[in-house]
Order: C-alpha cells, then sequence, then structure tokens
C-alpha cells in the first residue's frame, strides 16, 4: 500500500512538472547552441529544478509565511513567466529576455518556474507537512527520480528535434506555446478565483 502510494506521487509530480511538455521550449531556447552546451543545459536544469523541489519540501512553507508571499501571488508570478515563453514560441519570435551566451542563464525559464514551477512546488510543500519520519526518506527518492527522468528527457531533446526536421519542429514549438498560454491563463483565473473567495 506504501509503495503504491509512492507510485502515485512520483506519477503526480511528473505529470505537474511535465518534462515531456517542456522539450519544445528547451529546444527554442537553446536553438543556435552546440551539442555539448545543449547537454549542459539539460543537465543544470534538472539539478536546479530538483534541487528547488527539495528546498520547497522542507523550507518552502516557512520561505512564503516569512516573506509574506501568498502561494496564489507565486503561482500567478509564475504564470506570467510561463506565458511569455508561451507568447514568444506562438509568434515564433526569440524571447530577448533569455537571451545569453551564459548556459546558466536559459537554466532560469526552464527549471524555474517552467518545471520546478508553482504548482510543482506547492505539492512538495504539501507532501513536506502531511508526513514526517520515514516517509521523508521516500519522498526524497521521488524528488531525485524525477530529477534524473527530466535529465534523461532533456539530453533527448537533439534525436526528437532531429527526427520531426525543422517544419515538424515549428508545427510542435507552436501547438506547445499555446499550450503553455492556455496553462498560463488557467493559472491567473483560477489563483484570481481562489483569492476573490478567501476575502
Amino acid at each position: 500500500m506504501k509503495l503504491s502510494s509512492d507510485v502515485t506521487t512520483l506519477v503526480a509530480l511528473f505529470a505537474i512538472v511535465s518534462p515531456i511538455t517542456s522539450i519544445p521550449v528547451f529546444l527554442t531556447l537553446t536553438s543556435g547552441r552546440t551539442t555539448k552546451q545543449r547537454r549542459l543545459t539539460a543537465m543544470q536544469t534538472a539539478a536546479v529544478s530538483g534541487i528547488t523541489l527539495l528546498i520547497a519540501y522542507f523550507v518552502g512553507d516557512i520561505i512564503l509565511k516569512l516573506l509574506s508571499i501568498q502561494i496564489e501571488a507565486f503561482r500567478v508570478a509564475g504564470a506570467l513567466v510561463i506565458g511569455a515563453i508561451g507568447w514568444s514560441m506562438v509568434m515564433g519570435q526569440k524571447n530577448t529576455i533569455f537571451e545569453s551566451h551564459s548556459t546558466g542563464a536559459m537554466v532560469v525559464p526552464l527549471a524555474i518556474p517552467l518545471m520546478a514551477g508553482p504548482g510543482a512546488i506547492a505539492t512538495v510543500i504539501a507532501i513536506g507537512n502531511s508526513d514526517r519520519g520515514s516517509v521523508r526518506i521516500a519522498d526524497l527518492v521521488i524528488i531525485l527520480i524525477l530529477s534524473a527522468l527530466t535529465g534523461i528527457l532533456l539530453l533527448l531533446a537533439a534525436p526528437i528535434e532531429k527526427g520531426l526536421g525543422p517544419q515538424g519542429l515549428m508545427v510542435l514549438t507552436r501547438i506547445f506555446g499555446l499550450l503553455l498560454l492556455s496553462i498560463a491563463v488557467s493559472t491567473v483565473m483560477s489563483s484570481l478565483t481562489l483569492y476573490i473567495h478567501s476575502l
């Protein structure tokens, strides 16, 4: 029963982090980069998203309370960044916000808030607060497995790009850009609804 619960948690977090849907974003933001730079960015993104979720698991709730930040405000802020990425993908524009010669600079929109976004952070905060003790080890293993899967999928982005070709990649980028915009709008709408109801 316990193993079943852990697998459910892993699947749920994988769906929220959604590294598969981040592949077109990764390819867009790393276009023009060398294979070595792309690999480095993929590994950095997986590591940063994993570390972010680990920090959120242990002290996320404390940090938000200390800074007097409501989780809904945090979600809206993340949605705005995701919306900006989605818009540039739909319009076929290179987002100047993320233009940099440094691979580390691109990790920020990829790892945070695209993968380790408000939804994922809120989920691990809830998991961290729900149970302590032996479960804690299982939760840490789940986050580490998720980070490893993220890294593997991003490293497979180049073969996927080669298989799709320029036209296929362009279509996929537009579709996922629209999905990102939809996610951003939905997040803002649900956060505002929850906030208004709480007044």
